[in-house]
């Protein structure tokens, strides 16, 4: 292989010095800034999708596989036609090199004139970041290996066409045809129904790869594939040389049938293993920023501990909706083939588009009471043991619906990875927590519909695999054993002493309690009122503090000042706030809820050691209001220094109680048959987090909903639900003038090809000469 490089050189020459050469240089580059033209334009849509900010400039528009067939038909067509029709070919095989490096060396030229041909393009992510937008490189370097491998694997097939004729249109004809007959193959998924079919479509879809290659995520069997395919067109070239020139590639010239046959049937079998065992043992790397696609170790090990099998089946409409509906069902196909990978043969997943198959989906939508409105917007189902759980488009994704278009908005976040997990555990689950709401003192109805109400929380808490049930009173039986997670929410009443006992005794033998609880005021709300819970909060390390906390630079332009927003910077790291990935939650008539100061009582005599952790804040500028007459609306909402508690003030508290008896444990290890039970406390500054009215969907869009299921889940022992937050994926979104635009049109559709066609007029004008 010395002399590669000299046949390599050869012919990458001979394409800077023809007219054609350089032509088709002007047309490719014309095709791909028309492309990025009306990328550039689409960016700044309100119904642009969610990804990477060249996500879609890769094998995401026809004017990109024009290109790479334009590409792969016109420069191997003359590499080796050429050579046969002028009758250099003995020439140049008389010559000091191999068939070898004939052939590699024309495939090589042919591969650095495409690298050539693409380099201007990287002007494109220039011009991208000059205008403002922050690009991943992970998917642009995952796009560029993609073209490349798509594109050498093309020229290899190509150089095969070429080697079997004398014409160069013949030769084009063929790595035309053959080039369009693979991106048929795309095609076709869409149209076969056996499951075995489509897998195998599927895996030889250029579409899907470069769609992967686009995400970001570089699957090892695609890059197998198409070196496999590059492998077998350069050798089956090589073969056709052989024989059309009466050598062998050994230098010696094999006689009969069997012989001719039996080289080429193995190298087939050999490509066909390989693709068999890739398939079997791959990687699927996600190279954005984020870790959109990625897994977390605790999905991986929720999935690895999986006992028993369970079915998903995916309703999806593919031929419905815009560039949304699209990315969703990108992410969702994703999710189910990672889940599926590290759950083999027991995560058993189903695509179905109930356009294809109404009645199956007409059936289904029956039995798993999903509304008419979620079903045409597609949705999950999973199922196990007779026991499902569907998801709908709401519980996979949140919009931004202030930039939408009416129709949905961006996506903001991606919640499918939490959202799979917990339809897994809850199908899978034979005796979910039974979650208690108390009553009999104020406290909002868990089955009332009315805005104060807590009946679509409670949904919320059925619908994350738990069960639910009304306390009405606590002092003749005390709490239920059954309840695993207690909650007290707004008591309005004070709780009597045998109900305090029981909430006591609740927690003393390793009870779990979520109490919300706002300020409270008398009948005339002339001054603050106490129900009794205070005390008992103290007992485990908490102070409730007397006031309303306000944070005025934070406030609801909608709500008033009364209503403020907590956001990444307002969070503690804590379990409880994984789950929001920093999104903002609201809060209404809220009190002060912080650890207390040394030096207070001591904990219950059955518990070792508490571990006392605020996890919500205000900013700085927040602060605890104790005048009355200002919390009335009566007076100015100013901080009075030496009365008001200043800022930062903590909102939310987590106590995890290590019991006496038993060694220290890790903070988030569950109880075991072993060990003594752990009482564990949530204890929010307001109840009204997950009212009625919160949850309707009417006001600012908020994730209160998330965060209080998180202490659920947290007081429950589901850590898992708890620790997997949401995926932000890169959102790019353009606001550019029109001159901007227009200068991405004079630059790449008309600057770049016509310095192409001035070099094709130049080169021309000295080979008439």
């Amino acid at each position: 292989m010395r002399k590669l490089p000299a046949v390599a050189g050869r012919d990458l020459v001979a394409y800077f010095h023809t007219p054609a050469g350089l032509a088709v240089a002007a047309l490719f580059l014309t095709l791909q800034g028309v492309v990025l033209w009306m990328f550039v334009q689409f960016l700044g849509r309100p119904d642009a999708p969610p990804g990477a900010v060249m996500e879609f400039f890769f094998g995401g528009t026809i004017l990109y596989w024009i290109a790479m067939a334009l590409l792969a038909t016109v420069l191997p067509m003359r590499l080796l036609a050429e050579e046969f029709r002028s009758g250099t070919i003995e020439t140049l095989l008389t010559a000091p090199v191999t068939m070898s490096e004939v052939v590699v060396g024309k495939w090589l030229a042919a591969v650095a004139y495409f690298l050539a041909l693409w380099t201007p393009t990287l002007l494109y992510l220039v011009y991208l970041r000059a205008v403002g937008a922050a690009m991943d490189p992970g998917p642009l370097i995952a796009g560029y290996l993609g073209t490349i491998l798509v594109g050498g694997a093309a020229l290899a097939l190509g150089l095969l066409a070429s080697s079997l004729t004398r014409n160069q249109l013949v030769a084009a004809t063929l790595s035309f045809v053959a080039f369009f007959l693979v991106l048929l193959l795309g095609v076709l998924e869409m149209q076969v129904a056996a499951p075995g079919a489509v897998q195998l479509l599927r895996r030889l879809s250029l579409f899907r790869m470069m769609e992967d290659f686009g995400h970001g995520i570089v699957d090892s069997r695609h890059v197998i594939l198409l070196c496999t395919a590059m492998v077998l067109g350069l050798l089956g070239a090589l073969r056709v040389l052989a024989i059309r020139t009466g050598r062998s590639v050994g230098g010696r010239t094999k006689r009969g049938l069997a012989p001719a046959l039996l080289a080429p049937a193995l190298v087939l079998l050999i490509a066909g293993m390989v693709n068999y065992l890739a398939g079997r043992h791959y990687v699927r790397g996600d190279w954005t920023r984020t870790g959109v696609y990625a897994l977390s170790e605790k999905t991986v090990n929720v999935l690895r501990g999986l006992q028993r099998p369970v079915s998903v089946t995916v309703f999806l409409y593919p031929r419905r909706g815009g560039e949304e509906a699209r990315a969703l069902g990108g992410l969702v196909r994703e999710l189910c083939d990672r889940f599926a990978r590290h759950a083999p043969g027991l995560f058993q997943v189903e695509l179905v588009d109930p356009d294809r198959n109404p009645e199956r989906a007409e059936a289904l939508q029956k039995k798993n009471g999903i509304a008419a409105h979620e079903m045409n917007e597609g949705v999950v189902i999973f199922t196990s043991g007779g026991r499902s759980k569907y998801l709908g488009r709401d519980d996979l994704v949140d919009y931004d619906l202030e930039s939408g278009d009416g129709a949905g908005g961006h996506i903001r976040a991606w919640k499918g990875e939490p959202a799979f997990v917990g339809a897994l555990l809850t199908v899978t689950d034979d005796h979910p927590p039974v979650v208690c709401f108390a009553g009999g003192h104020g406290e909002p109805d868990s089955e009332s519909v009315d805005d104060g109400g807590y009946a679509t929380f409670a949904d919320d808490v059925r619908r994350d695999g738990n069960q639910t049930r009304n306390v009405a009173r606590l002092t003749s039986d005390g709490v239920p054993a059954a309840c695993t997670v207690l909650v007290i929410a707004e008591p309005q009443q004070a709780y009597a002493e045998g109900d305090l006992a029981a909430v006591e005794t609740y927690l003393d033998r390793g009870g779990r309690l979520l109490l919300m609880m706002g300020p409270v005021f008398n009948r005339n709300a002339t001054g603050f009122a106490h129900v009794g819970l205070e005390a008992l909060a103290a007992r485990w390390g908490i102070r409730l503090g007397d006031n309303l906390v306000v944070d005025p630079e934070h406030a609801s332009e909608v709500e008033g000042p009364s209503v403020w927003a907590a956001g990444a910077d307002n969070y503690a790291s804590h379990a409880l706030t994984a789950r929001l990935g920093g999104r903002p939650t609201y809060w209404p008539r809220t009190r002060e809820v912080t650890r207390m100061s040394p030096g207070t009582p001591a904990a219950p005599s059955n518990v070792r050691a508490l571990e006392v952790r605020p996890f919500v804040h205000t900013s700085d500028k927040g602060w605890g209001e104790v005048d009355l007459t200002t919390i009335r609306g009566e007076g100015d909402l100013v901080f009075d220094k030496g009365k008001d508690q200043p800022g930062p003030i903590d909102v939310a508290v987590a106590v995890d109680a290590t019991p006496s008896s038993a060694p220290a444990p890790a903070p988030t290890a569950a109880p075991t048959p072993n060990k003594p039970p752990r009482a564990r406390l949530v204890v929010f500054g307001t109840g009204r987090l997950v009212m009625n009215y919160r949850l309707s969907g009417m006001l600012l869009r908020d994730y209160n909903r998330d965060l209080v299921l998180s202490a659920v889940a947290w007081l429950a022992d589901r850590e898992v639900r708890v620790g997997i937050g949401p995926k932000i994926p890169e959102q790019i979104k353009l606001t550019l003038q029109q001159e901007t635009v227009a200068w991405a049109f004079r630059l790449f559709v008309v600057g770049l090809p016509l310095l192409c066609l001035m070099g094709a007029v130049v080169v021309w004008m000295k080979r008439r000469v």
